[in-house]
C-alpha cells in the first residue's frame, strides 16, 4: 500500500519525507524555532488550553510540535509517524531541545500509520489530535482523517487539521510532482532552484510578505523540497472538510484559509454538541 503520513513521511513510490525533515532539524533546529512553534500552539489553541491535557500529533515529522506541545503544559504527548526516520529524528531533537526544559516529559514517539485503523484505536482517546498537513499525504486522505477524527475523546475533545485547499492547478503539481520524485538527483535539484525562485516570486506577489519570514518554525527552502516532493497527494475545498466533519459529529472553531491558493486550509474542529 503506497502511504505517507505528513509532511514528514515516506511512502514505497514517493517522497521519503523523513530525509527532508532529517535535513531540516540538522541545518534549521533551534530554540528559536522551538519558540515559534509553541507561539503557533498558543495562538492556535492558547498554552491554558492545552495545559494538563493528552496530546496526539500525527505524522510528527521532525516532532517539534509535540516537543512543542510538552512545552505548552500538555500531561502526556505521543507522536506517531510511518517513518521510522522521522521519529529517530524527533528523538534526537527532543535530546537537543529539551537540555534547557525543567519538569518536562519526552513526548512518545512510535512509528505507526493513519491509514492503519488498530493502530490509532489502540493509541487511545486524546483531548487534542493535531495532524498538520499530514493526513493528505497518506494515499487515502479520508480514511486518514476518518481514523484521526476516531481519537478524539467524546465529549470535549478538539482536532487540529491542516489540509491542502483544492485549486485548479493542482492536476498539474500532481503531474509535477510524480515527476520530480522519478527523477535523478541533479534534476530534483534543479526543479528545485527553478520552483523555489518561482514559488519565492508568486507568494511574494500574493502576500505582500517575504517569504523566508516563515511561521512555525518552519523553513522556506526546507518547504519548497517539501511541496514538490511531497507525493501522495491529496486535497479538498473548506466547504467538503466541513461537511465531512460536520457528518462526524465535530462543528468548526476556525478555519483559517491559505495565503496562497494551492496551501493548507487550517481547522479546527470541536466534539459537536449534543441534546
Amino acid at each position: 500500500m503506497v502511504e505517507a503520513t505528513k509532511a514528514g513521511t515516506m511512502s514505497t513510490a514517493g517522497f521519503d519525507f523523513g530525509r527532508n525533515w532529517d535535513d531540516y532539524s540538522l541545518a534549521r533546529i533551534d530554540d528559536e524555532r522551538l519558540r515559534l512553534a509553541v507561539d503557533s500552539i498558543n495562538n492556535l489553541l492558547g498554552c491554558d488550553t492545552i495545559r494538563g491535557l493528552t496530546f496526539l500529533d500525527v505524522g510528527c515529522g521532525s516532532g517539534l510540535f509535540s516537543i512543542a506541545a510538552t512545552m505548552c503544559g500538555a500531561a502526556r504527548v505521543i507522536g506517531v509517524d510511518v517513518n521510522q526516520k522521522c521519529v529517530d529524528v524527533s528523538i534526537r531533537n527532543w535530546s537537543q531541545l529539551s537540555e534547557k526544559a525543567e519538569n518536562v516529559t519526552m513526548p512518545d514517539f512510535k512509528v505507526g500509520s493513519a491509514l492503519d485503523s488498530t493502530f490509532m484505536r489502540d493509541l487511545g482517546v486524546f483531548d487534542v489530535v493535531y495532524a498538520w498537513g499530514s493526513l493528505h499525504h497518506t494515499g487515502d486522505m479520508w480514511s486518514a482523517i476518518s481514523n484521526a477524527a476516531g481519537c478524539v475523546k467524546r465529549p470535549g475533545g478538539t482536532l487540529v487539521m491542516a489540509i491542502y485547499n483544492a485549486h485548479w492547478s493542482c492536476a498539474g503539481w500532481t503531474l509535477i510532482k510524480k515527476v520530480y520524485n522519478l527523477s535523478p538527483r541533479f534534476i530534483k535539484s534543479l526543479f528545485n532552484l527553478v520552483f523555489g525562485g518561482v514559488i519565492y516570486a508568486a507568494k511574494f506577489l500574493v502576500t505582500g510578505r517575504n517569504p523566508l519570514q516563515k511561521e512555525r518554525g518552519m523553513d522556506f527552502w526546507y518547504d519548497v523540497i517539501d511541496w514538490l516532493g511531497g507525493y501522495p497527494y491529496e486535497y479538498a475545498s473548506s466547504k467538503e472538510i466541513v461537511e465531512r466533519m460536520q457528518h462526524m459529529g465535530f462543528s468548526l472553531r476556525t478555519c483559517v484559509p491559505p495565503s496562497a491558493p494551492t496551501g493548507c486550509n487550517e481547522f479546527v474542529f470541536d466534539v459537536a454538541e449534543t441534546d
